[in-house]
């Protein structure tokens, strides 16, 4: 192991000289400028130093330029002091040095601190490389949640979505799908589990399942029947209800949600949906302005007594649908100012002309010019629909 000396007296010498018989390979300079270049270009993890250095500054100041440098590596910092330099020591202490040694340095208590401090520099190490594994792992289960995210711009029965997605973490609490019930039968939804990281993006992930429409027998979304055509669609509020039922929250499992889920006749032309304390969704038509719109609902988990109802739409072509989470309306501005619900349904309104995909894009480019940033502190995501009347019906 490297170990780097910083003092100008003649203690360098004896002491390197007594650390490279036990084995050490030993740097000495005599200012703290040139230390802090030999600690960059050698990735030096050892350094002793004195306490108080002629040329350059105090080996108090050089600890705390050290760390507020943010290395890739860790130093580990030994600060020699007199034992009158009580002063030095206050001041040490505040720089944040790993440990002190007094002077006249006694060589066995040398030995042993640096000892010490290569076990600490192993346990760093260890835990660098789990906390490198652990951010892997948290990179592919990033990736695969994302998977679970439909296509953009895709299209079902001449209902077509587009979306938006900004994890505040790697990992989300959102999560929204659309997808074919039958021939004439589309669903979605969208969720927003309680907090956020690992726990909500595992809860978002085992709902994504439970609300597949591919799950046969067990399938959450239809009702097994004995006779053709073997099932019958659960109406939008018994599938929310029936995850109340499943997910009350207890003293293990705190994470309640809120969501929308959603079924579209495209033969009827109709849209139903539940919304259990999730966003007002917003209703777009061409004759009207942008309306909020549904009857708010009381989010999934919270009271096993809940009731939820289902709202009803008759829905003409080119209408348009929009999810959203309060990621969204609760980014705040540098001043503390929230987007708000009102700014997004104007929004809504200003950009009726544009394919929902540039309304994506500009939503987007919207709020980071709002909250003057491209991350956020919360999750932020948003599922565009806009039905159209199949060719040759309406």
């Amino acid at each position: 192991m490297q170990i780097l000396i910083i003092d100008e007296n003649t203690i360098p010498f004896v002491m390197a000289q007594s650390l490279k018989k036990q084995g050490y390979d030993v740097i000495s300079v005599g200012n703290t400028n040139l230390a802090i270049e030999i600690i960059l270009r050698e990735q030096i993890q050892f350094v002793i130093t004195d306490s108080i250095i002629p040329e350059g500054c105090s080996g108090s100041v050089l600890c705390q330029r050290l760390r507020e440098l943010n290395l890739p590596f860790y130093t580990y910092i030994i600060l020699v002091t007199s034992p009158d330099g009580l002063q030095s020591e206050v001041q040490g202490i505040d720089s944040d040095p790993d440990d002190f040694i007094l002077k006249p340095i006694q060589y066995h208590e040398l030995y042993a601190r640096i000892k010490a401090g290569e076990q600490e520099l192993r346990s760093q190490k260890n835990l660098q490389r789990v906390n490198e594994a652990h951010r892997h792992d948290i990179k592919m289960a990033a990736t695969m949640q994302r998977s679970l995210l439909p296509d953009a711009s895709s299209s079902i029965q001449s209902i077509t979505i587009d979306w938006l997605f900004f994890p505040s973490t790697d990992m989300s609490g959102d999560i929204f799908n659309f997808f074919s019930l039958d021939e004439h039968h589309v669903g979605f939804y969208i969720i927003d589990v309680a907090g956020h990281g690992i726990a909500s993006a595992i809860k978002s992930s085992v709902l994504t399942r439970m609300l597949s429409p591919y799950m046969g027998s067990r399938n959450l979304l239809k009702l097994s029947l004995p006779v053709a055509p073997f099932y019958q669609l659960r109406t939008t509020s018994e599938v929310v209800a029936i995850l109340n039922e499943e997910f009350q929250t207890d003293d293990f499992d705190i994470l309640y949600f809120t969501m929308v889920y959603g079924v579209i006749d495209t033969l009827a032309h109709t849209i139903d949906f539940c919304q259990a304390g999730h966003p007002h969704p917003l209703y777009l038509t061409q004759e009207r302005t942008a309306q909020f719109i549904g009857d708010g609902g009381f989010p999934v988990g919270i009271s096993a007594q809940a009731e939820y109802t289902a709202i009803h739409l008759d829905y003409c072509s080119d209408d348009r649908l929009f999810l959203y989470s309060d990621g969204i309306t609760e980014c705040e501005s540098p001043d503390g100012i929230p987007f708000g619900a009102e700014r997004l349904r104007m929004f809504v309104d200003e950009t009726r002309h544009l394919r929902i995909n540039e309304v994506v894009y500009q939503l987007k480019e919207r709020i980071c010019s709002w909250c003057q940033r491209d991350f956020f502190e919360d999750d932020i995501s948003m599922l565009v629909l806009e039905m159209k009347f199949a060719q040759g019906k309406g």
